[in-house]
């Protein structure tokens, strides 16, 4: 029997989810932006309680491992790291991009899209993403997602390019999620009509465009049964680029003026 809690901080709002072997989740949502520290451990507990078990019956707990928010990626990993510690069962880590895609693929296969495309903000026009496909069985029915363009950092005006060339190239339609959308939807919109393609476009409603923990459990219960976790020890996050703090102090700059306020 696998019960799986599966934690999402990487967005404003932390949420848990449990799933179990059937493929039946029960969600606890915090209803406070960046909230994640002082309510993990809540949501968890109601997710838990949710599902009709207690917390000794789980059999793997799961992190949204990043990108997204350094802080919140943190506090969801050290939480999922103390839980698989102190229960004594197997970690699973999971993009947070990848389940962000997961979240909304029904509802971009009934648009007709042909690329799923979670952009996170970066901020000064940088995002993470990535792209992914549907892949379908022979009856018709949705199986899994599959990558198309690597999940990694990209400024918003390269990563437009590159899809707007597919579109061109291949047709097909792109559904944006993520919260990249709220910051740069202006600039996705002129892309698109730049390439008079501006028909190929769906943007996500609000509703389902941010990360959720729902999302998160269904992969990890399809990394749990083919055997993909991790000791507590080996989950880490996954920044995708250096913190800002740190790329000044590669550069030296923090440092020029570490030693200037002394």
């Amino acid at each position: 029997m696998i019960n799986i809690l599966a934690l999402e901080t990487t967005g404003k709002y932390g949420s848990a989810a449990v799933i179990k072997e059937d493929g039946s989740v029960y969600c606890a949502s915090s209803e406070t932006e960046m909230n994640h520290l002082k309510d993990i451990i809540t949501i968890s507990d109601e997710a838990v309680k949710a599902a009709g078990i207690s917390k000794k019956d789980l059999t793997h707990v799961a992190a949204s491992a990043g990108p997204g928010s350094f802080t919140g990626i943190r506090i969801g990993v050290t939480t999922a790291r103390t839980l698989g510690q102190m229960l004594g069962i197997p970690c699973i880590a999971v993009s947070s991009l990848e389940a962000m895609a997961q979240r909304v693929l029904s509802e971009a296969i009934a648009a007709g899209a042909l690329y799923v495309v979670p952009v996170i903000n970066a901020r000064r026009h940088q995002t993470y993403a990535g792209a992914w496909q549907a892949v379908f069985t022979s009856d018709g029915e949705h199986q899994s997602i599959v990558s198309e363009m690597p999940e990694k950092q990209y400024m918003i005006e390269d990563l437009l390019a590159e899809l707007t060339d597919r579109v061109m190239e291949n047709g097909g339609r792109v559904f944006f999620t993520g919260d990249g959308i709220d910051a740069y939807g202006d600039i996705i919109e002129d892309a698109f009509d730049a390439k008079g393609i501006r028909g190929q476009l769906i943007l996500a409603d609000e509703g389902i465009r941010y990360q959720d923990a729902g999302s998160v459990a269904k992969i990890a219960l399809a990394k749990a049964e083919r055997g993909d976790t991790l000791t507590y020890d080996r989950l880490l996050p996954e920044y995708m680029r250096l913190s800002e703090a740190e790329q000044r102090l590669r550069d030296g700059t923090l440092s020029d003026k570490i030693k200037k306020a002394r």
